[in-house]
């Protein structure tokens, strides 16, 4: 999605160990006064599409925000697991990402939410998501370590026991839930190691 007013930012680089500042320099260089950004494994709904043409095309002074956040369904190995809702639409001076991973777009202005949704499908396969899940496991402990986080026997063992209830609650989806408590266990665990050594 391409207008004069908006300009739609997806992610492709490789080896990205900082999230936040990477989306931070496309920002700056974007020539548009409305910013939408995508994770390279999502993709918005034609409905959604349609919702924020009409909504950024108002007469300036009618649109009341300066940012959206965005329904978002998540869909893993073809499952649905669930929905949250992202920051990805805002006016290019309204703020900058932060946090190198699991970054949040700090928008400084009045912040609207849109009805439609991005399609979010994680992974194709367990492989792809495994190493997904790596990836993002040392990103996150090496993000904790910069935050002055520390990591006991109590997080490595009861945070994923605690993520993979919550996540199954919410997803109805072992093998998802299993992963996303592997997550938590790989990134404690990584950040103990740093303690240690």
């Amino acid at each position: 999605m391409s207008k004069n007013n908006i300009e739609t930012i997806v992610l492709h680089k490789p080896n990205i160990t900082d999230y936040a500042a990477a989306r931070n320099e496309e920002l700056k260089k974007s020539k548009a006064e409305w910013v939408l950004f995508l994770d390279s494994d999502e993709k918005l709904s034609p409905e959604l599409q349609k919702e924020i043409t009409l909504t950024i095309n108002k007469v300036p002074n009618l649109v009341k925000f300066g940012g959206f956040y965005i329904k978002r369904k998540t869909y893993f190995i073809g499952n649905f697991v669930g929905e949250d809702k992202v920051l990805r639409l805002a006016t290019k001076d309204s703020g900058k990402w932060i946090r190198a991973v699991h970054e949040i777009w700090d928008v400084k202005t009045r912040i609207g939410t849109l009805q439609n949704c991005i399609v979010h499908n994680t992974a194709n396969n367990l492989h792809d998501y495994l190493n997904k899940v790596n990836k993002y496991a040392l990103l996150h402990s090496q993000e904790n370590k910069k935050e002055g986080k520390k990591s006991n026997l109590y997080k490595i063992v009861f945070f994923p026991a605690g993520k993979f209830l919550i996540t199954l609650v919410k997803s109805r989806n072992v093998v998802f839930s299993i992963m996303q408590s592997f997550h938590s266990f790989l990134a404690w665990s990584e950040l103990w190691i740093y303690q240690r050594s």
